[in-house]
């Protein structure tokens, strides 16, 4: 099922109808539009290939934030810790 985002009216749609376009294209979401308070239509994205385009997107985006909460964890770096005793204790650490 196609999530979807908060319905908006017939008038601010043709209002915003570019800023809303770019929503529904950017997250993949349909978007219900309302005539008088009832369901009229909905917007949206036109392809599948454009929803997988968004999806493998926000893969990436997720996985971009896990990479760079990682590197928050890491400590420091020492200037005065060589290379080799860096990979030697990240040896020792790993592997015994």
């Amino acid at each position: 099922m196609t999530a979807l985002l908060e319905p908006v009216g017939a008038r601010e749609a043709k209002n915003r109808f570019s800023e809303l376009a770019a929503e529904v294209n950017r997250t993949g979401a349909a978007l219900p539009v309302l005539k008088n308070g009832k369901p009229w239509l909905i917007i949206q994205p036109a392809s599948a290939e454009a929803a997988a385009r968004r999806a493998r997107l926000a893969q990436f985006r997720a996985l971009t934030q896990q990479v760079e909460r990682d590197a928050e964890a890491e400590p420091a770096w020492d200037p005065s810790v060589s290379d080799a005793d860096m990979l030697g204790a990240e040896r020792v650490r790993r592997f015994g």
